[in-house]
């Protein structure tokens, strides 16, 4: 305890004597933030913002996650947005909470755009990054936002009650990192309430069952530092027909901490996450809408769907739960039952996939 008080208040102490918060204007109020770039910025550079949690300041994040001295190495631009307060008077960001009527989203995103053109830095490697509540805003933005925000990431955030189950126009890459200890954030039920009562895993079930993915790797990470009492391991879902990946480092015994700063020394949070923001920005990763076409196997015409390839059609609610699962021959028709979803996912003998959405 006296560490992690220690490591605050030095925290605290750099943030204020470091550059100066920037003010940005947004529906009449004055908003803060500080950035973080090489000099001079290159054109074209990717854009990272990095969510603080519940409680929390941009300051504070700023000054222990590591992302300053990774974006002046890398030659990417590092963003820390302050949240505001609250109907309790604690800064947080508003993910669907229901606990302000503070629209993040919207300044979120008009920050993004105007860093964009005033920079030249590029919209299609913009991303945005948290810890906790900063997580669950992240998830909020790939739900609401997937145009703007291109890939997010999560370290011990989970997503809202609200924005669970989302089924956005595009779907974007993800990395989650996790403890299962944590008693925040609880790897197997969520918050409860407002906050969320989707587990990790499912989670992960719900955006890996709309990008698609085909394959998963596990692999345990070296244990460099045995004190600590924890493992991570590595879950890598991918084959998804739009190059989307959902990167999961489950870390067995940790908590809610931002891993390889406090917690565990197993994974460093930062560097995971700009790695795999980076292999997004290469074009490892794309959207599933780029790379994958309405199928022209797969059609839908009033309450009716037909094939035209032997495949297993699954229903998914708003939730993302399956409500119905059934097998159709090549040129088979389906009535739909009448029951409540908002997605079709399909998928073929050779495992490709097609998706339809319910209007």
């Amino acid at each position: 305890m006296t560490r992690l008080f220690t490591l605050v208040i030095g925290c605290c102490f750099i943030a204020s004597t470091a550059t100066a918060q920037l003010t940005f204007e947004f529906n009449g109020s004055e908003r803060t933030y500080y950035m973080e770039a090489p000099g001079p910025i290159p054109e074209g550079a990717p854009l990272v913002f990095v969510l603080h949690g519940y409680t929390s300041s941009a300051a504070l994040i700023r000054a222990y996650s590591g992302w300053s001295g990774l974006a002046a190495s890398e030659g990417f631009v590092a963003v820390f947005p302050q949240g505001t307060e609250d109907q309790f008077g604690i800064t947080h960001w508003n993910a669907n909470l229901g606990n302000s009527t503070t629209n993040d989203h919207g300044f979120l995103v008009a920050l993004a755009q105007h860093l964009q053109e005033t920079y030249n830095l590029s919209a299609e490697c913009t991303y945005s990054c948290g810890m906790s509540n900063g997580g669950k805003m992240s998830y909020s933005l790939a739900c609401e936002h997937p145009d703007v925000f291109k890939a997010i990431g999560s370290v011990t955030g989970a997503m809202t009650a609200v924005d669970f189950g989302c089924i956005p126009d595009e779907i974007v890459p993800i990395v989650h990192l996790h403890g299962t200890e944590d008693e925040t954030v609880p790897y197997d039920s969520g918050v409860g309430g407002n906050w969320g009562s989707a587990s990790v895993e499912e989670i992960i079930a719900h955006w890996t069952g709309l990008m698609g993915t085909t394959t998963l790797e596990e692999t345990t990470l070296p244990n460099l530092e045995a004190i600590d009492a924890t493992s991570v391991d590595f879950l890598r879902f991918a084959g998804s027909p739009g190059g989307q990946e959902f990167h999961h480092y489950r870390v067995n015994g940790g908590g809610h901490d931002w891993f390889g700063v406090w917690g565990s020394q197993d994974v460093e949070s930062t560097e995971v996450m700009w790695d795999f923001f980076s292999a997004q920005c290469a074009g490892e990763f794309t959207s599933i809408t780029e790379a994958t076409p309405p199928a022209s196997w797969l059609h839908l015409q009033g309450r009716t769907v037909h094939t035209e390839r032997a495949c297993t059609l699954t229903l998914l609610d708003a939730m993302g739960r399956q409500v119905r699962q059934k097998s159709l021959s090549n040129g088979a028709l389906w009535a739909l039952p009448q029951v409540g979803f908002l997605l079709i996912h399909a998928t073929d003998s050779s495992g490709e996939t097609a998706f339809l959405k319910v209007r």
